[in-house]
């Protein structure tokens, strides 16, 4: 859709600076990826975390940018119509909406944010809505579903440009819901535009994306802010009662449609989860409103996934779905990839991928491990390289702790070195002797599982669903789960 310049500095009037040139020109798209400008396009600058996108800006015209905003005044064509604007992170989630004509207008869009549990939770949502006869799509850490196509994700929420692109395909594929996984990153920068949502669910908050987030209050805020300034009026918000966090959310947001859920008895929750059974091949529950109950099974494990489908039900009853809608989709939910993944083998130990990596999440798995383990509980675990450092020792403490022996190997090193990873790990063993360090991954997977006896249970944390190694910003193919499949396989050998 074209539309003037004009029409692009009217959205962006709270953000102006300055600006000039021909505002009449013809903007046929937008973008913030020198790659992806086409004959046509505004190309939009700013100094993100690793680009500083004004160095792009004449590869941008080459490739047929016709307009610029940017954070500072720059040397332009004669007549090219510019502007410099505050706040860019926001302004792009504007003018990227905007030129997608807002697509997000003509969807219920529910959102799910947390540290932990915000995949499984949307997965959940997507199945249960879709089981109820409703046509929905999903945008999160595995996966984009559009309706009509799946695509691999790249990350949790999509670039403002890229998010309303594929808010764009659902639209056109007449979806009526979209399940968002929505990461505080995308939140802190307002990706979403205007964006207002049908409804959403605060799972937990736990130490994470530190390296970002200044410290934990912001973190929180960053979090907050879908429940005060991204939801349609009296949209139901779902809330863990039982995280600390999730308490002063309910707080915050006094006076609002709160359904707050509680399995530890919380009083201010108006579900309880009550006569929880959880065990290796699934769990069974009742969620308690004032008024009525439900009993629900899953083939879902472990306490936190009793959070996790908790979760989803409140805000699925909560838009109406009925029990044996809900009972029928839960029948059929398959495990999502990497979480909680068992890895199917004839002979050897018992395998599992997750894709924890935050020490809560990891203290978790291996809490819902512990009682189907006849033998020893190993792990396999490693630290992402260029994030939150300060998890790493957290990490390990949660390691010790929760597993009988530990193998330390590499994650995602990216631009760090392996090895300095791993020191920085290794400084929260209280026992540093007792742990396998092997740092290239694929060996520590062959040895963890070759070591390990047919009744002990092997769990390989941190990567899940990825299929990639990613070091010094190059991707190679590698995959957790194919490569225990493939160590099981061959256990004889070993």
């Amino acid at each position: 859709m074209s539309r003037k310049f004009s029409e692009y500095i009217a959205v962006l009037s709270e953000f102006l600076l300055d600006y000039g040139g021909d505002l009449q020109r013809d903007i046929r798209s937008a973008c913030a990826d020198s790659r992806h400008c086409t004959e046509g396009s505004l190309f939009c600058a700013m100094q993100g975390q690793a680009f500083d996108g004004h160095n792009f800006v004449d590869s941008a015209l080459q490739a047929g940018a016709v307009a610029v905003l940017s954070e500072r005044r720059l040397s332009l064509p004669p007549g090219m119509p510019w502007a410099v604007l505050r706040d860019p992170y926001v302004a792009f989630g504007r003018i990227a909406e905007f030129a997608a004509d807002y697509p997000a207008r003509s969807l219920k869009l529910l959102g799910v944010t947390g540290t932990n549990g915000k995949t499984t939770t949307a997965y959940l949502l997507r199945h249960m809505l879709r089981s109820a006869g409703f046509s929905a799509g999903m945008i999160g850490t595995v996966e984009y579903d559009l309706g009509c196509s799946l695509l691999p994700a790249e990350r949790t929420t999509p670039t403002p440009f890229e998010l309303q692109k594929l808010l764009a395909q659902m639209r056109g594929n007449q979806l009526e819901y979209g399940v968002l996984e929505l990461s505080s990153h995308a939140l802190a920068q307002e990706r979403l535009g205007s964006t207002k949502l049908a409804g959403a669910v605060f799972t937990n908050l736990s130490r994470d994306h530190l390296d970002y987030h200044a410290d934990f209050e912001q973190y929180y805020q960053a979090k907050r802010k879908l429940f005060t300034e991204m939801l349609q009026p009296d949209a139901p918000m779902i809330v863990n009662l039982d995280d600390p966090w999730g308490r002063r959310l309910a707080q915050d947001c006094a006076g609002q449609n709160i359904v707050g859920y509680s399995l530890e008895g919380n009083k201010g929750a108006a579900v309880q989860v009550k006569a929880i059974q959880a065990s290796l091949h699934g769990s069974s529950f009742s969620l308690q409103w004032r008024q009525s109950a439900w009993r629900l099974q899953s083939s879902l494990s472990g306490r936190f996934n009793v959070y996790n489908l908790a979760g989803a039900v409140c805000l699925a009853q909560a838009l109406g779905l009925e029990q044996d809608s809900v009972q029928k989709a839960l029948d059929c939910f398959q495990n999502v990839p990497g979480r909680m993944q068992r890895i199917a083998g004839d002979k050897g130990p018992t395998v599992f991928v997750d894709y924890a990596h935050t020490d809560e999440a990891l203290r978790n798995v291996l809490a819902a491990l512990r009682p189907i383990c006849q033998g020893r509980l190993c792990l396999l675990f490693g630290c992402g390289g260029n994030r939150d450092r300060s998890k790493r020792p957290l990490m390990a403490k949660a390691a010790e702790q929760g597993a009988d022996l530990v193998y330390l190997s590499s994650d995602n090193p990216r631009f760090e070195e392996p090895e300095d990873i791993i020191a920085d790990v290794m400084r929260g063993f209280a026992k540093p002797e007792k742990v396998k360090v092997i740092v290239e991954r694929q060996n520590a997977i062959r040895q963890a599982i070759a070591g390990a006896q047919p009744e002990d249970v092997v769990l390989i944390a941190g990567k899940g669903h990825e299929n990639y190694q990613e070091s010094k910003g190059v991707k190679k193919h590698f995959d957790d789960a194919e490569t225990a499949a493939a160590c099981l396989q061959n256990f004889w050998v070993y």
